[in-house]
């Protein structure tokens, strides 16, 4: 059961465009929510709200401040500047503590560069400097006499300085760096070009100077120097390890069938304990996920016989966009960033004693949208069941349809990493399918990528035994694993009339920029998981995984728009596919492995849109700013793209009178 505080229902009730959430942009603006922090009393939660603007080229950041039982819309307590993401491109969460008694709470926000501490209490209006220093504050405790045990790293001067050193001295080539990443400030951090090195885990990266040893001190309110903090203090800043699961939790856990342990899982429907978390009370919140990426939240007590399922969703329940974190638990309530393949984010109040659910907060335009149709879709591949979301038109006859393969997590916007719009797609009449990709058989990439090939195909045949889709006319893209298998699709199978990615793929260049000094992590990755040593080892290895060695058996046009760093290391592939005219290709400067950016991504999910409806409809957008992209795309192809040439040629004209 839901129940809308009334203020809320009436937020509810304010009409909505029947398009909400099918332009690209309106998908890449949309609010998401992290960092929830409730009282310890149980009375407020705070949160932050994140939304990118294409305007400003940023993703704000704003704090709110909610009471817990609803009675009172959320109210914006203040600015948290513009949003900083990691190595990968996520969002980095927001730091947050309130003190013992409620009274108070403190945040880290970056103001005018600085990230500084700030304070406000419950009632009291808007947050003010608490803590400003030349240093970014990292980490923060708050103790109960009221003073503050903090972590700043190197002051801003120290980055300068350090970056001006490197440009001047050169760098030092080492397994912390990336030649394919521009090495003097080529990253945006804390919303400034910075220079970035790799951490030495896989591809993740970390700011230059991230292992310079940090300060840690201790302020007292009132007093003008802070001192040093002792190793016990220093501790404080550290989260004491979760506790074991205990044994009765397990043995719950598994009378529900629910998978505890990373082995492989054989219960039916594949759900598994995905996070936890524990209630000042000692009571702990268990939640699950499914192979269709539905989660379960359950409540084990100790005083209690058995679990008690507190919530299910065919969606998620986490702590924000970052699938990774938890509900947040406080003495009788769980608050939750609840969405679904239909559903925009919003956040959730779920009571601890019944498990009813609360609206708390709803900032994204409903998706009133009857033209459309989101469902759930099964069908059978070697004796396993595949699952994915299908959204569609309501309109009648076949359908081209747009695939992704890889996860399928919360509200349908482009798929993982977000490239695809695939609710855009929908609504320009090509039906959108995500697929959540099977458990892998084994490390071997080609069974991997077979198996990936298989379930596409399934789905195509299932999808067109429907009556739904036209199986001549399909396009598939993909990110980071979801590309490879878009590639081998595209190289394996007759199946495509597009396609589209968004990483790097495996080619000789891409060993030699990662397999240097200090690189033993990359090399030992590739062997264990695609059993390729150096090019020269095993050429005929490499010949049968690499795109880039065969491109003579590509038959479909690829657009590649990769991160800069990225394209850096597919050399071989953008040259073979663009000069043989199968593809065309866009680096991204700056950009993570997913790509953040609200102009970038903006840009992103528009050329994909324009991409396969022309491949998949023919269709030419007459906007004269997009002639040329037209013109270009109708040369590629293994045959000339005659369709649409007359709407090319409009659209080249009406440029053409524009500019005189």
């Amino acid at each position: 059961m839901v129940n809308c505080s009334c203020w809320a229902m009436a937020f509810l009730l304010v009409a909505t465009p029947a398009l909400a959430q099918t332009s690209p942009r309106e998908l890449v603006e949309m609010t998401d929510f992290s960092s929830l922090h409730p009282s310890p009393d149980g009375r407020w939660l705070l949160y932050r709200r994140e939304r990118p603007s294409t305007v400003t080229g940023r993703i704000d950041l704003a704090w709110y401040l909610v009471k817990t039982d609803g009675s009172e819309p959320p109210v914006r307590i203040g600015d948290g500047g513009a949003a900083s993401w990691d190595g990968t491109g996520l969002i980095e969460p927001g730091a947050a503590k309130w003190a013992g008694d409620s009274s108070r709470f403190y945040l880290v926000a970056r103001v005018d560069g600085t990230a500084g501490l700030w304070t406000a209490t419950p009632g009291g209006g808007t947050l003010a400097p608490f803590l400003l220093v030349d240093s970014d504050i990292e980490r923060f405790a708050v103790r109960a006499d009221g003073s503050i045990i903090y972590e700043v790293g190197p002051s801003r001067a120290e980055i300068v300085r350090a970056e001006e050193r490197e440009r001047d001295t050169g760098i030092l080539i080492g397994p912390r760096v990336d030649l394919a990443q521009t090495l003097y400030r080529g990253a945006i951090i804390a919303g400034r070009p910075a220079s970035q090195r790799l951490s030495g885990n896989w591809f993740d990266r970390e700011p230059l100077l991230a292992r310079q040893e940090r300060q840690v001190l201790v302020h007292v309110p009132g007093t003008d120097v802070d001192r040093k903090a002792s190793p016990g203090e220093a501790r404080q800043l550290t989260s004491a390890p979760p506790r074991p699961l205990p044994a009765r939790a397990r043995a719950g856990l598994a009378a529900h069938s629910i998978c505890v342990d990373e082995e492989p899982c054989h219960q039916p429907g594949h759900e598994r304990l995905w996070s936890w978390a524990e209630t000042a009370e000692g009571r702990l919140v268990l939640t699950t996920r499914d192979r269709r990426m539905r989660q379960r939240i359950f409540l084990w007590d100790p005083a209690a016989p058995t679990l008690r399922e507190l919530a299910a969703s065919d969606g998620t329940l986490t702590g924000g966009r970052d699938e990774r974190t938890s509900c947040a638990p406080s003495t009788n309530a769980l608050f939750c960033v609840a969405e679904n393949a239909a559903t925009p984010p919003h956040l959730l109040r779920i009571d601890l004693a019944d498990g009813t659910q609360q609206i708390l907060d709803q900032p994204n335009k409903l998706p009133n949208q009857p033209e459309l149709l989101t469902e759930a879709i099964d069908w059978t591949v070697g004796g396993s069941r595949a699952s994915g979301w299908l959204v569609r038109p309501k309109i009648p006859g076949r359908l081209p349809l747009f695939v992704t393969y890889y996860r399928c997590v919360g509200y349908l916007r482009g798929g993982l990493g977000d490239e695809w719009p695939l609710r855009a797609l929908a609504a320009s009449g090509i039906a959108a399918l995500c697929i959540n990709s099977l458990p892998h058989p084994g490390n071997a990439p080609e069974a991997r990528y077979e198996l990936g090939l298989a379930v596409v195909r399934a789905a195509i045949t299932e999808l067109h035994k429907r009556g739904l889709v036209d199986s001549t006319r399909v396009g598939m893209g993909g990110l980071s694993f979801g590309s490879e298998v878009t590639m081998w699709v595209a190289i394996h199978s007759d199946l495509l009339r597009a396609a589209s990615i968004a990483s790097v793929q495996l080619e000789p260049s891409y060993y030699w920029f990662n397999a240097g000094i200090g690189r033993d992590m990359f090399r030992n990755n590739l062997h264990h998981y695609w059993n390729l040593g150096p090019p020269g080892s095993d050429p005929v290895r490499w010949r049968f995984l690499s795109p880039a060695l065969n491109v003579d058996k590509i038959k479909v046009p690829i657009l590649m728009q990769m991160p800069e760093q990225e394209a850096r290391q597919s050399p071989e592939l953008i040259a073979r596919l663009t000069a043989s005219q199968m593809g065309e290709a866009h680096a991204f400067p700056f950009a993570s492995h997913i790509k953040t950016e609200p102009r970038q991504k903006l840009a992103v999910y528009q050329r994909n849109l324009d991409w396969f409806r022309f491949w998949l409809q023919d269709y030419v957008d007459p906007d004269p700013e997009k002639a040329s992209q037209y013109h270009r795309w109708s040369k590629l192809g293994s045959e000339p793209h005659s369709q649409g040439s007359e709407a090319i040629q409009r659209s080249m004209s009406a440029s053409s009178r524009s500019r005189k």
